[in-house]
């Protein structure tokens, strides 16, 4: 019957949450200022933690951007913990309360298209965003884009436009080389010809630029620059996916660069989207995957890559050991950290640990995210995943509660609400103190059905 209810509250809820995509994670994000401090990018908005995964806070995305847009926008954390998101809406969004509230960016990124962000390896208070507006059409239909660099030095409290590119490309990755802050490199796909893929250098910091060429598969049309070596910018990884290839359904490619861009070799291909690529810290192992091939490991100079898992890859992040975004209920977690290079994986995040923040009231969380927690935990109860945590509201009640008192809460058992055992969701520690799962925790069908019904009436 999992599927039948699963199927209601999804044909409800596809408008409310998760962008009408099921609940899953496809990035996680570091500083290294803050080793402790994650955040996971999720379909139905972000998850952050402060305890290196023990524990875990969601935002929901009506929280983030009141278009209620935000697919899987890029992402990053600076060295205080604030958070930069790039909404598909346009400019960029700041948060520096744990993402309880947001401030869009004025100039010089109002309006622009956020492409791309990353920060500089040696000092987390700077990073680059990449900017990509489509400015002009012209009679063959062929777009003229603006393509900026705009760079801030000190953790996002101000912004200024380092360079401005090329209009003729579609600009889509921008990566700082951890050895050299003035190295850079930007990628994208030519305007007139999209299977041609355009690769930009500057060894000065943006002030000049060197243009090289890829020409891309049949069925291709993105490229992207996932990695650099740690010690010698003059080599570099980049990944070629089916343009728009969200599902991850189309074949796509691995190439490397040992000079800089000016030729590349191809390394790997995978049969369906390759989501995830990840560099060892001394750059000399690398990982890739994707949904439908699996976790491979192997030297990066491609010489002998081997597939560790068939885990469905949305993600790979190398900073001391390796970690992958998963696909659960087919993976047995949505996050997890390998260090065995893959071999094994510890369990970091699983779609039961999502619990609501705690924000004061008045901030955009406090006043957008109760709706969506309604869906989002139907949602993921139907998928056999339901978090039984201290809330910030009741499940049906539609008041903010004390968070000192016992939450209602679905018991798996009966068609009715009972009161679960009171647990402090502020107390950091296992995950299981502060968001957990009982082992029979299943709603029946008949309990969605008696949920969803008594919502609609009011």
């Amino acid at each position: 019957m999992r599927w039948l209810s699963f199927l209601l509250v999804s044909l409800i809820a596809l408008p409310a949450a998760a962008n009408g995509r099921m609940p899953g994670a496809n990035d996680i994000v570091f500083s290294s200022a803050l080793p402790d401090r994650l955040i996971t990018r999720a379909t139905y908005g972000i998850l952050e933690s402060d305890d290196r995964g023990a524990s875990w806070r969601w935002i929901c995305e009506q929280a983030i951007d009141v278009s209620g847009v935000i697919a899987d926008p890029p992402l990053g954390l600076l060295h205080d913990g604030s958070e930069v998101l790039l909404p598909p809406t346009g400019s960029a969004l700041v948060s520096r309360d744990h993402g309880c509230g947001w401030t869009r960016v004025g100039e010089p990124l109002a309006n622009k298209r956020g492409a791309d962000l990353t920060l500089d390896p040696s000092d987390p208070r700077r990073m680059l965003v990449l900017t990509s507006t489509l400015r002009a059409t012209d009679a063959m239909g062929i777009g003229s884009y603006e393509n900026q660099l705009i760079e801030t030095r000190d953790g996002a409290q101000s912004w200024r436009v380092l360079a401005t590119l090329p209009t003729d490309f579609e600009s889509e990755t921008v990566e700082i080389a951890h050895s050299d802050g003035m190295r850079l490199y930007v990628s994208g796909a030519d305007a007139a010809r999209p299977r041609l893929g355009v690769v930009l250098r500057s060894e000065d910091g943006g002030q000049s630029w060197s243009r090289a060429t890829l020409d891309l598969p049949a069925g291709t049309g993105s490229l992207w620059i996932s990695g650099i070596h740690p010690s010698n910018p003059d080599k570099l990884w980049l990944r070629v996916a089916a343009r728009g290839d969200t599902l991850g359904l189309l074949p796509a490619r691995l190439y490397a660069s040992v000079d800089k861009g000016a030729t590349f070799t191809q390394l790997a291909t995978t049969n369906k989207g390759m989501f995830g690529f990840a560099l060892s810290p001394d750059g000399a192992q690398l990982a890739y995957g994707g949904p439908g091939d699996g976790l491979f490991v192997g030297p990066s100079d491609g010489s002998a890559f081997v597939k560790r898992s068939s885990l469905s890859v949305r993600c790979l992040r190398w900073p001391d050991a390796l970690y992958a975004c998963a696909d659960e209920p087919a993976d047995p977690f949505s996050v997890g950290v390998s260090r065995d290079q893959g071999v094994t994986f510890e369990p970091l995040f699983r779609l039961r640990d999502s619990c609501p923040a705690l924000c004061a009231p008045g901030t955009s969380f406090a006043t957008s995210c109760e709706a969506a927690w309604t869906v989002t935990n139907l949602q993921l109860s139907a998928a056999g995943s339901a978090p039984m945590c201290m809330l910030p509201w009741t499940v049906d009640a539609g008041v903010a509660v004390d968070a000192s008192v016992p939450t209602p809460t679905v018991d798996a058992s009966t068609p009715h609400l009972t009161l679960d055992a009171r647990v402090d969701a502020r107390r950091p520690g296992k995950r299981d103190e502060g968001c957990a799962l009982a082992s029979d925790a299943r709603l029946s069908w008949l309990a969605l059905l008696l949920l969803v019904a008594r919502r609609r009436r009011r």
